[in-house]
């Protein structure tokens, strides 16, 4: 009884993660973003599917193989997924299907050039090692909007990368705890962070400004409203990727609580809507105007901390991407 019910739970998670990565990859408008979380949920569903049953089954040995091989192809997607914005990056996307296909032909290779035993015992190996070089590097070009995360002033965006690249890592981690205890572990710890940060990723989607009982004064509102325009148009603080609420609010000499109800409630705005706006607007002047500057550039000029946020935010401000802004005006 006592194993059904670990069956149970741990196949939960596989089944919901094979029917979200069903929905991301046929929902309509679909990005690039939904595009790499289609691919890491149906990895993940086959690798944590095969372990499901390696537990409590005889399990062909093909189908312990398709396993590993999803292990092998985790890495490249966490890193890419965490690259990825709502713009089409073709070079970033070619630069993945090729070692997509590289892996899976190296893969190929050795499907049929070893037996299982060595597959089991080297191969597995060989998969998580290549996996845990793509997490490494993952955490490295994660560095910067780790610490904006950590700030909590981090957009959606961010926590979305950050929080994937987490559950990713505690997934893996429960593997290897396995290992040492019981295999079934693996499958129940994914269940488990999955629940988790699906929750808790919805519970962080929706970012609209807070309603207040105690309303600002209206003199105080004018001269506080001015002086930020002020920082804002004259100074270009919205230029400065480490920009926060904090940061913002002792520049204009008021308590950091004051500043977040004023945008909220008097402006209806959320702190990153006001300055992403700005930095936005900077963005469509810079691409009609500095012609000699790339689309990257531009995106950090004016105070993004990577590609992937400039992009994302520039097609949910304007409707559409950079590259297309630029060749339309």
């Amino acid at each position: 009884m006592v194993d059904l019910l670990l069956f149970f739970f741990a196949l939960l998670g596989v089944f919901n993660a094979l029917l979200l990565s069903l929905y991301f990859f046929f929902k309509k408008n679909r990005g690039i973003r939904d595009f790499f979380n289609g691919i890491l949920l149906f990895l993940l569903f086959v690798r944590v599917g095969v372990s499901c049953f390696y537990y409590f089954d005889t399990v062909p040995i093909a189908i312990i193989k398709c396993g590993l091989l999803a292990n092998a192809l985790l890495g490249p997607t966490v890193l890419y997924f965490c690259w990825s914005s709502g713009d089409n990056f073709s070079n970033m996307l070619l630069f993945y299907l090729v070692q997509l296909g590289s892996i899976s032909l190296i893969a190929i290779l050795l499907w049929f050039a070893f037996d299982f035993e060595t597959w089991d015992h080297r191969v597995r190996y060989g998969t998580h090692a290549l996996l845990s070089i793509y997490l490494v590097l993952t955490a490295i070009t994660l560095r910067k909007p780790i610490h904006i995360f950590l700030g909590k002033t981090s957009s959606f965006e961010n926590h979305l990368r950050i929080v994937v690249f987490i559950a990713v890592l505690l997934v893996c981690l429960g593997f290897i705890v396995s290992l040492k205890t019981t295999y079934i572990l693996g499958p129940l710890v994914f269940s488990l962070v999955f629940y988790l940060t699906s929750t808790y990723l919805m519970l962080h989607k929706t970012n609209k400004p807070k309603s207040y009982l105690k309303k600002i004064d209206s003199q105080r509102f004018a001269l506080t409203n001015n002086e930020l325009q002020r920082v804002m148009e004259e100074d270009h603080l919205y230029r400065d990727s480490d920009l926060s609420l904090d940061l913002l609010a002792s520049r204009l000499g008021v308590r950091k609580h004051f500043l977040s109800q004023m945008l909220n409630d008097n402006l209806k705005k959320t702190f990153h809507q006001y300055v992403n706006e700005y930095r936005i607007d900077e963005a469509c002047r810079m691409l009609i105007q500095e012609q000699h500057f790339s689309i990257e550039a531009i995106g950090y000029e004016v105070g993004f901390s990577s590609r992937s946020a400039f992009f994302a935010t520039f097609k949910k401000i304007k409707g559409t991407t950079p590259s297309k802004y630029r060749t339309k005006t």
